[in-house]
């Protein structure tokens, strides 16, 4: 048979199916007339009609139609009136499924709120409202029911259909969507509840069997435990089910004019019409809500349990058990792989795994496992074992020690996790913050040197000047002044390893820089050094201080000379690499970007680094060498510079197998930056304006004044921020406020919003022994701020206040004999 033809027979058959059930549901239903002809207590077809649209599909609503007509034209009716009671009961059918399917689907699931409050407060009320309209009004047309009739019925209809929706449409739906139960004793629950309940119900309802205890309590009221317990214990199914008996019960014993509900027509059809309500919600909404929560609480525990064995697959955790008694030691895969050994190999007993542990840790461990079974209490230490490949991993165990009764010690049992990657990533972390500590130390003192180097410089500037100066005393000066130039260039060096030197990017070709740096490279290496240069020409340019740069790869050819007193090769590479995934799970603890990358490695042949030099190679002040070889901060500038320029340094080293230093630096499709424009000429003197000084530092402070007044400015002086805005406050020939940035109380920034405030005419210029960027990273000045790092020269310091002063754009102060008054504490202080 064709496909097209099986689907056609199948869907005549669910019609056909559909209007028996119905008809013969009917059938039942007008046994119970209580109105007319037609008007029943509960009316079960409306039931199966729309759980039979819901389950089958919209389509099928023939089957409605044919078995409607069919049961109500074997009533007195006329068949007109028939006809339009079936296409109510139709449309009944089609309004409540169309509700429920946009909500649930073809496969309504009663443990659902949201599905339970569709069909209480939607789907069965407007759909019952429909068939309760057409069919009242179908028989009052042809005359079966008068207006007094008609507007009695019309409540009673619209209950008894929404009745049938709510007890018969859940059994339904229950029992179509889910199979069976495959447990018997289950099944044989479920049924002997049904049956009780009936019998309770029968019980309780029926006139004739009358409990005398129960003579003063609502008695029928004692059923809804039963509800809720098959709820409860059942869910919807068991819920529905209980409901189903129960209204069958009361529908045919008040029927037949018994039980607790018999009074006026009016009342009893009420009372039977609320109750049953009352039960139905009952029994749907407890279920919906228990198995709703539970269904939540399996749900999570089965996250949870997930959770958990992903957890332990990730941890790459091994079990293990050993026998007191027996020295039975047993290990699972896990296990077996965490120590290097194939699945199933025999690990043998105590001694075994001694003779796995690396031999340095066997006291330990031993001393570990005997304090344990002599204390008691657990195991929680970690140590290194050793891999039949000689690999050294580290192991962390954890484990617990179970006694008799007598409190001897009869087994112990835990856990291993290797923890090598772990540890490993601690003392990279370890590492990287003793460089944060000794960068920020180190960037302080050289701000507090800064400081002072500029009055000695400034000084030393101010002597030599004058002629009157005896040679003697010159030639003394100029040690002074030369001296003073050798710590600002170990000052700078601090700056760089703490990050915090001026630097001038500029978009470079780094081989370029390599090859044109080869012939200073032998140079400085020796003729008995071979230099080797491989640098890519197709490597990405890279934005970094080009001095800052060559700095970097002078102070590693340094450093490799040093390494081979007796020769070697020095190899200066420059390739592409690109930062994966895959790389960075390599090295966890440290935070890298993914990326394109150009890398500068150097390599030499020396003697090499054992880890614990290794460890420091980077540090400020940390040498190998004899006094008087260097100052420990050649290594330590190459690290601050390239993180400065936001790339990464790794070194690798071995005793006896030379060092390799590879600098990996951010790869940009920028163009090349042009050279740059010489420098301008020195700035023109100043024309009398007046500048505020403001600086905690009493010896800058004066060198500065010292230096402006001798370019021609009027120069007032501030200790801090406060004094600075008494002074401004009272005097309006300001022109220029110079202040430092960090001091304390009010900091220079904090000073230049009060002076924007206080006068917007009057430009700010900074000054600090920190740099403009990382004054900016701390957020103490604002990005693009006029700036100038100290120490600086007279000719810098009066050109920069030149430039800022004609950038403001306001016409200069004639010169003046003296200061305002404003001003005058603060010169003679």
């Amino acid at each position: 048979m064709p496909p097209a033809a099986r689907s056609t027979l199948r869907y005549a058959a669910a019609v056909a199916a559909l209007a028996v059930l119905y008809w013969s549901a009917a059938w039942i239903g007008l046994r119970y007339v209580t109105i007319g002809h037609s008007v029943s207590l509960v009316w079960p077809p409306a039931g199966l009609a729309f759980a039979g649209l819901v389950l089958l599909g919209l389509r099928a609503w023939p089957g409605v139609a044919v078995g409607a007509f069919l049961a109500n034209a074997m009533t007195p009716v006329p068949l007109a009136a028939a006809a339009g009671i079936a296409l109510g009961n139709t449309g009944e059918a089609l309004l409540a499924a169309l509700i429920l399917r946009r909500v649930a689907g073809s496969r309504p699931q009663l443990e659902s709120p949201r599905h339970v409050r569709v069909l209480l407060f939607a789907a069965a009320p407007l759909g019952a409202l429909v068939s309760a309209l057409v069919g009242v009004a179908a028989l009052h047309l042809a005359g079966d029911l008068d207006s007094r009739a008609a507007v009695r019925a019309l409540p009673v209809w619209w209950a008894g259909d929404m009745l049938g929706m709510l007890v018969v449409a859940p059994v339904c739906f229950n029992w179509a969507t889910r199979p069976l139960a495959r447990d018997t004793r289950r099944v044989l629950e479920v049924v002997a509840l049904v049956v009780g309940t009936a019998f309770a119900t029968d019980l309780g309802l029926l006139e004739t069997v009358y409990l005398p205890v129960l003579r003063e309590v609502e008695y029928k009221y004692l059923l809804f435990p039963f509800v809720v317990w098959a709820a409860v214990r059942f869910g919807p199914r068991g819920a529905s089910l209980v409901t189903l008996a129960v209204a069958a019960v009361a529908v045919w014993q008040t029927a037949r004019g018994g039980g607790p509900f018999v009074g006026s027509q009016g009342g009893t059809l009420f009372s039977v019409a609320f109750y049953l309500l009352v039960l139905a919600m009952t029994g749907l909404l407890v279920a919906a809500a228990v198995w709703n929560e539970r269904d939540h609480a399996t749900r999570a525990l089965q996250r949870s349990e997930e959770r958990l064995h992903l957890a332990l697959d990730a941890a790459r955790m091994g079990i293990w058990y050993w026998s007191v008694e027996t020295d039975l030691l047993v290990w699972d895969d896990n296990l077996r792989s965490l120590y290097g050994l194939a699945p199933g190999q025999p690990v043998g007993g105590y001694e075994g795994f001694l003779a796995r542990v690396h031999p340095d840790d066997r006291p330990f461990v031993s001393e570990s496992v005997t304090r344990a079974l002599r204390e008691g209490g657990s195991l929680d230490y970690e140590f290194r074992i050793v891999h039949p490949d000689e690999k050294v991993r580290w192991i962390a165990d954890q484990g617990r020690v179970e006694r008799d009764e007598d409190g001897r010690p009869r087994y112990l049992t835990g856990v291993c996790t290797d923890v090598t990657d772990r540890r490993a990533a601690e003392e990279r972390l370890r590492q990287s913050h003793r460089m944060e500590s000794v960068g920020r130390l180190a960037g302080g003192v050289a701000h507090e040197a800064n400081n002072q180097m500029s009055v000695v410089i400034g000084a030393s500037d101010f002597i030599l000047r004058r002629t009157d100066v005896p040679d003697a005393v010159r030639a003394d000066v100029e040690h002074i002044r030369k001296a003073a130039e050798r710590t600002s260039a170990i000052t700078a060096q601090l700056l760089a390893f703490s990050r915090r030197q001026i630097l001038r990017p500029e978009v470079l070709d780094l081989p370029g820089l390599v090859t044109r740096w080869e012939n200073v490279l032998r140079r400085v290496m020796g003729e008995d050094c071979v230099v080797v240069v491989r640098a890519r020409p197709d490597a990405a340019p890279v934005r970094a201080d080009p001095g800052q740069l060559e700095q970097a790869l002078l102070n590693l050819a340094l450093n490799a000379r040093d390494a081979m007193p007796r020769g070697g090769t020095l190899t200066v590479e420059v390739l592409s690499a690109e930062l994966t995934d895959q790389y960075l799970a390599r090295r966890p603890g440290i935070s890298i970007r993914q990326g394109r990358y150009t890398v500068l490695a150097v390599s030499d042949t020396g003697h090499g680094m054992d880890p614990e030099t290794l460890s420091h190679a980077f540090e400020p002040f940390y040498t190998t060498k004899g006094v008087g070889h260097g100052t420990g901060l050649g290594l330590s500038t190459v690290y601050g510079i390239v993180k400065q320029s936001d790339g990464y340094v790794w070194a690798y080293s071995e005793p006896g197998q030379g060092s390799t230093f590879k600098l990996y630096l951010p790869a940009v499709e920028q163009a090349l930056t042009s050279p740059a424009p010489p420098e301008r000429a020195a700035a023109g003197p100043g024309r009398g304006e007046l500048v505020l000084v403001v600086e905690d530092d009493e010896g800058v402070r004066w060198m500065t004044r010292r230096i402006l007044v001798d370019a021609g400015y009027q120069v007032a002086e501030a200790k801090d921020g406060r004094a600075a805005l008494e002074s401004l406050a009272g005097a309006a020939a300001v022109r220029l406020v110079l202040t430092d940035v960090v001091m304390p109380g009010m900091s220079g920034r904090e000073l230049a919003d009060r002076v924007a405030e206080m006068r917007p005419d009057v430009p700010v210029l900074f000054t600090s022994g920190y740099t403009d960027g990382e004054i900016v990273r701390r957020g103490l000045l604002q990005p693009g701020a006029a700036f100038i790092q100290k120490p600086f020269s007279p000719d810098a310091i009066i050109r920069v206040v030149r430039e800022r002063l004609e950038s403001a754009s306001l016409p200069a102060m004639p010169p003046t004999g003296s200061l305002p008054a404003a001003f005058d504490s603060q010169e003679s202080a």
